[in-house]
């Protein structure tokens, strides 16, 4: 393990003076920067940007997280935005299935089919909406979305946005496991993603790709759970292999490092850290609870902990990115310093972290807790 300048109960005691001081999720920046027709895509600072319109990608993350706070924190009621970013969804599909991605302000759609990450990510909440008994008042709809969707699947190519379809298949299949329809598609995008890892991996670089950008965890952790609920050891041996090569990337010293987006890691490239994103979070976190519960290694939940305790400065430029004004999240960390923009992605995925971070480590005991009502 690396030298760790900032120790456990230090790590501890950040989590729960922060966890302290806000018990609860708070959706009131999100519900600021939506409307009736979904979430707005950027903000200027902490008010919606309406020169960029909206995006199926953040109304999709959105859906997500309203999901997971109902289910978690136990609301007892439906958040009234949950329609509207279904309802964003419903009317971005085109006849045959796929998605349109960018809308205007004045609500015209910018291009006929969106990117091959919006369309797995889109499968993905979807997915997790059917695979939830909670959310059966909405089945029928969110039904008929997912079925016309997912035979465009296999003509994504990116390993990112196959990982992020199979997630939703995976989470619909362990309800429905007699789907014989999605469990052949399940088989044939890991076959893929098994296929690419082959193609492209060495000892020195054993990735799918020969380059690293964004949201790389969701590509392990999609193996992982597809590998444990196919029984399929070949996958989790690629899953684990490609976990540690970004483990070995992303931990220098007593701090998560993101890879950022002024510069993608190329493979035999250096690491550029200015433009690390928030979006990186929620993946990583999932990723180490997965690898955790296969291995019980106390590393991994120190490693979830730094993990989230980067939005609070425990990162390379020791700069918080949570807003305690707005209970908002800033955009990343540049070269300048803090992007003080406060857009849906950003938001949306703080406050998944601040979901996992609650159900991973409070809820199971894996923090030294104050006497704290958290």
């Amino acid at each position: 393990m690396d030298t760790l300048t900032i120790n456990t109960a230090e790590i501890d005691r950040r989590l729960n003076n922060f966890y302290y001081s806000n018990p609860t999720i708070d959706l009131s920046y999100i519900e600021k920067i939506s409307s009736s027709t979904g979430i707005f895509q950027h903000a200027s600072f902490n008010i919606p940007n309406y020169h960029h319109g909206y995006c199926i990608d953040d109304n999709c993350r959105a859906l997500l997280l309203l999901m997971m706070a109902q289910k978690q924190e136990n609301l007892g009621i439906e958040h009234p935005l949950f329609s509207s970013y279904l309802s964003f969804i419903f009317y971005a599909q085109n006849e045959d299935g796929s998605f349109k991605n960018f809308m205007s302000y004045d609500l015209r759609f910018l291009e006929d089919k969106g990117s091959e990450d919006s369309q797995g990510r889109t499968i993905w909440s979807l997915g997790y909406l059917l695979g939830n008994e909670s959310f059966d008042h909405y089945w029928p709809v969110a039904r008929g979305i997912f079925d016309r969707g997912i035979d465009q699947l296999l003509e994504l190519k990116s390993a990112r946005a196959i990982s992020y379809a199979l997630l939703g298949l995976l989470h619909y299949q362990e309800r429905y496991p007699e789907d014989q329809h999605v469990l052949n598609l399940i088989q044939s995008l890991t076959k893929f993603l098994e296929v690419e890892f082959q193609m492209c991996a060495t000892d020195e670089w054993p990735w799918f790709e020969e380059i690293i950008s964004y949201d790389n965890a969701m590509i392990p952790l999609a193996l992982f759970r597809a590998g444990k609920q196919l029984n399929n050891q070949e996958l989790l041996i690629i899953a684990e292999k490609s976990f540690h090569f970004l483990d070995s990337i992303l931990f220098r010293g007593d701090h998560l490092s993101l890879i950022g987006n002024e510069n993608w890691l190329k493979k035999n490239g250096e690491v550029c850290t200015y433009g690390q994103q928030p979006i990186e979070i929620p993946g990583i976190l999932w990723l180490y609870q997965e690898v955790y519960n296969i291995d019980p290694n106390p590393l991994y939940i120190d490693r979830i902990k730094r993990s989230f305790l980067w939005y609070l400065g425990l990162n390379d430029q020791r700069m918080s990115l949570f807003n305690a004004q707005d209970n908002s999240c800033y955009d990343g960390l540049e070269s300048y310093g803090v992007n003080k923009n406060q857009g849906a992605e950003s938001n949306i995925s703080f406050w998944m972290s601040y979901l996992l971070i609650k159900e991973m480590i409070f809820k199971e005991g894996l923090i030294s807790r104050m006497q704290t009502d958290i």
